[in-house]
């Protein structure tokens, strides 16, 4: 009897662990690498599932499944059958045989099956789970990493698929599965209704069957799983809640629809790097009788390559909070050296003790060392804090080179110190707060600018103030406004103790398709110090078409003879001057890494009569001809 006792017991913990195994088996594994026509035939051996809405009903056991990763415009979701993140029912006991393909362009993504019940942590747990390997992003060639798995379906019940790669199903990468039995179909994760999937062509011209979305009606609204993040897309690197397009110099916005042309790498942690910036190798020509050289250096004419690199770092602390790191760099002081390049009525800062006139002085070689926190309050508010040293306070539009409808342009805007001149300020302290549309943010920093020797690290102080109110009404459009007291700004012009700087801007960018963009910026603003008031417009507009670019800026500028370094005798009072310059750019290589392009801009300089006499005329040419570096656009 105690041995039959004994084998009952051992019968029973054996049946409960059969009963307690989990819901799906891992049967076989296999790794390939695909082209494109070969993910297209092997399409045409699925098992076509019965569409109605959301769900992809099988009725076989053994079922076959490609599933590929999200296009590029909606990289954090899976595609099955032209459907996306569909609610996929099969029956008790089927066996599945899933063909998993990443094609995404930069990150690494898998596909994994069973329970994560409830809301995605930023971390999922795998632990019960089966699925694939995390696999590379697609290479250059076009090559596509893919896995082939055989699944088991073990028990009946409601599960979800989803990759497990730290905040991608968080970030929407994830669907239902239903085994035989299950309970009607939870809500489903979906898009908004344009989030389809382009229609695959076959090798002859014709499409696939079941590779686009089903239409739907413009006003039907489509349900989200509850918990989940109303954003799809990468959180910028100074404010979790905002997102990383809308992200631009300092702690400015740009209209979410923004392009971004930079390399970006995700780790298994959920950080972020990001590498971008610009260099311009060129000549230069500028068309005036007046002696454009500072301290004996420099002439009207010269070749050099103004530059910009920047690496941005994200790491997540906790599901609400983050830490950014931000590293911007200038070659200039080795190439332009500290005369810099000639732009005729530019002013500001000195040389060996003399005022630069009519040259765009170099930015100094570490032109951003800045640290962010940033706290999600909820899903439409957030607070962060921002430290640069040296940093950009919260004061003026968008840094001209990081404007999309400056970035074809080599030349600084001659509005340049009206405008966004703080955008190199030794030592900066910010805090914001995020309201999803419009944010409130102000600063103290230092509001002297840098000196001479563009290798050091000045003295940080912290003794001006700045505030500003952003609005992002929809995704094309970004404005500020922003006003600024700054302490001892100019060290060429002593005199002045206090100035005061208000700004103004709009900035605009449409996406027509992958390969037309407009962008545009409009930007006002006002000095103010000694009773002196002294204004600064300027419109700039870029328009991307294929491989080609039409560029142009128009300024209008208010300065004095101080300002113009104009020699005893001259007149009182301001002067208005212009810079109105038109441009066209030609890409000769263009990959997701790397764009290069062959640029020309024309520029026509004009000043009033009263100083026509230190220039040699009122109308003055300038010329430039350039190769444009820079990485590729992220997809």
């Amino acid at each position: 009897m105690k041995k039959i006792i004994l084998l009952m017991l051992c019968v029973g913990l054996l049946g409960g662990g059969v009963f307690a195994q989990d819901a799906f088996r891992l049967v076989s594994s296999a790794k390939k690498t695909l082209k494109l026509t070969e993910l297209i035939e092997l399409e045409k051996s699925r098992t076509p599932g019965r569409k109605d809405g959301q769900n992809l009903t099988f009725t076989e056991k053994d079922i076959r499944l490609v599933v590929k990763t999200g296009p590029e415009d909606d990289m954090l979701s899976y595609r099955i059958q032209g459907l996306r993140n569909p609610n996929l029912i099969v029956p008790a006991g089927a066996t599945l045989r899933i063909l998993f393909v990443n094609s995404d362009e930069d990150m690494k993504h898998d596909v994994r099956f069973g329970g994560a019940a409830g809301e995605f942590a930023l971390a999922p747990d795998a632990a019960g789970t089966v699925g694939t390997n995390q696999l590379e992003h697609k290479s250059d060639d076009g090559a596509m990493a893919a896995e082939e798995i055989v699944v088991e379906a073990a028990k009946d019940g409601a599960y979800k698929y989803f990759c497990s790669v730290r905040g991608h199903a968080k970030g929407g990468m994830w669907g239902n599965l239903l085994v035989g039995n299950a309970p009607a179909a939870p809500e489903t994760n979906v898009k908004k209704p344009d989030s389809s999937m382009p229609e695959m062509k076959m090798p002859d011209g014709s499409s696939m069957p079941g590779m686009k979305m089903p239409d739907k009606k413009p006003d039907e609204k489509m349900p989200e799983m509850p918990g989940m993040s109303h954003s799809m897309t990468m959180p910028a690197v100074t404010d979790l809640n905002a997102p990383m397009t809308r992200e631009s110099s300092g702690t400015a916005w740009v209209p979410d629809s923004t392009p971004m042309f930079a390399r970006m790498k995700m780790f298994n942690d959920g950080s972020m790097l990001m590498l971008h910036g610009n260099l311009f190798l060129r000549y230069t020509d500028v068309g005036t009788s007046r002696d454009l050289s500072v301290a004996g250096r420099g002439d009207n004419a010269r070749f050099d390559a103004p530059s910009m690199l920047m690496a941005m770092y994200s790491k997540p602390l906790t599901k609400r909070s983050q830490l950014g790191l931000r590293v911007m760099l200038s070659l200039d002081p080795l190439i332009e050296r500290g005369f810099g390049y000639p732009l005729l009525y530019q002013s500001g800062e000195s040389y060996r003790g003399a005022p630069i006139h009519d040259r765009q002085h170099p930015h100094d070689f570490f032109s951003e060392l800045s640290a962010s926190y940033s706290f999600r309050v909820s899903e439409k508010q957030s607070f962060f804090f921002y430290a640069g040293y040296p940093g950009e306070p919260a004061l003026g539009p968008p840094t001209f080179m990081h404007r999309l409808s400056a970035m074809n342009n080599p030349d600084a805007p001659i509005s340049h110190h009206w405008q966004d001149s703080t955008h190199i300020t030794w030592g900066v302290l910010t805090a914001g707060y995020n309201f999803g549309k419009f944010k409130f943010e102000a600063s103290a920093f230092k509001g002297r600018e840098p000196d001479e020797n563009r290798w050091n690290f000045d003295a940080p102080r912290l003794d001006s103030f700045s505030a500003r109110f952003s609005w992002n009404p929809t995704k094309e459009w970004a404005f500020q406004v922003s006003h600024g007291y700054l302490k001892n700004p100019e060290p060429s012009e002593p005199g002045i103790r206090i100035m005061r700087r208000t700004t103004a801007s709009a900035v605009f960018n449409r996406s027509f398709d992958e390969n037309k963009n407009l962008a545009a910026s409009f930007v006002w603003g006002q000095n103010y110090a000694n009773g002196n008031r002294s204004n600064a417009f300027l419109f700039e507009g870029d328009y991307d078409f294929n491989k080609n670019s039409v560029f142009g800026r128009f300024e209008r500028v208010q300065k004095d003879a101080h300002e113009l370094v104009l020699p005893a005798p001259h007149p009182e009072g301001n002067f208005w001057v212009g810079a109105y310059s038109l441009g066209y750019l030609r890409e000769l290589y263009r990959t997701k890494d790397w764009n290069v392009g062959l640029g020309a801009q024309l520029t026509l300089y004009q000043n009033p009569a009263s100083v026509a006499s230190f220039y040699g005329g009122t109308n003055h040419r300038g010329w430039q001809v350039f190769l444009r570096f820079r990485p590729g656009k992220m997809r």
